[in-house]
């Protein structure tokens, strides 16, 4: 049940700052996609214009610019299986430049771990001790002191060093990597799952496009 429940949160508005800390390759799937999902939205209106009209020459660019549609899908999801198989090491590679960006200060890293490690309820890359055995988190902040997005207790943060303690009931004591890999499996698995399905509809698409094309040469058709 708790881990229905961090996948529901991300799903619903943390997802952008998973990626963020992945391969750029591998971000770049779900803007392909939904490129792609704009393109067929606007076929949907040219078939239909052509259907309507009984334009040949509609159709068939039609049918055509949906062909190139599929082939964009099929590299998606091409290049989707591909990287999932390589999610844990991206994200790994990803923690580790976010985590040194935050013990040194930087803004950005400091704004997307703070959201990873409150959404996912996670701490560092395999639990507080990523933050407690950093050289450089120990320059500013003590042994037992992690994070204030590492706890779940609001009121016993830190407000002013921004960081709460590692004998906090409420400490995050799972690591990051684990949970934000599972995350983008699981949504990567889900965003295959839906392009084979519009896929299958598009052929379909396709196919229909071919046959009105063959029945319009058949019986003349109308000029635009």
């Amino acid at each position: 049940k708790q881990w229905y429940q961090r996948r529901v949160a991300i799903t619903a508005g943390e997802y952008g700052d998973v990626l963020a800390i992945t391969d750029s390759a591998f971000t770049s799937i779900p803007a392909m996609l939904m490129i792609i999902g704009v393109l067929v939205f606007i076929l949907g209106f040219l078939g239909c214009f052509g259907s309507f009209r009984e334009n040949r020459v509609v159709l068939i660019v039609y049918t055509i610019l949906l062909v190139l549609v599929l082939i964009g899908e099929v590299v998606a999801i091409i290049i989707s299986m591909i990287y999932k198989g390589k999610i844990e090491e991206s994200v790994e590679d990803g923690l580790e430049l976010k985590v040194e960006g935050y013990v040194t200060g930087i803004a950005d890293d400091i704004e997307i771990m703070d959201k990873i490690q409150d959404t996912l309820q996670c701490c560092g890359i395999h639990g507080p001790e990523t933050y407690t055995n950093n050289t450089e988190w120990l320059k500013n902040h003590s042994n037992v002191t992690v994070p204030a997005s590492c706890c779940g207790s609001v009121t016993e943060r830190d407000p002013i060093r921004r960081t709460c303690k590692t004998s906090n009931d409420l400490l995050y004591t799972e690591g990051c990597l684990d949970l934000t890999t599972h995350t983008l499996k699981d949504n990567t698995g889900l965003i295959i799952g839906i392009t084979m399905g519009f896929i299958v509809i598009q052929i379909i698409g396709v196919c229909l496009g071919c046959v009105f094309c063959q029945r319009i040469a058949r019986d003349g058709y109308k000029e635009v």
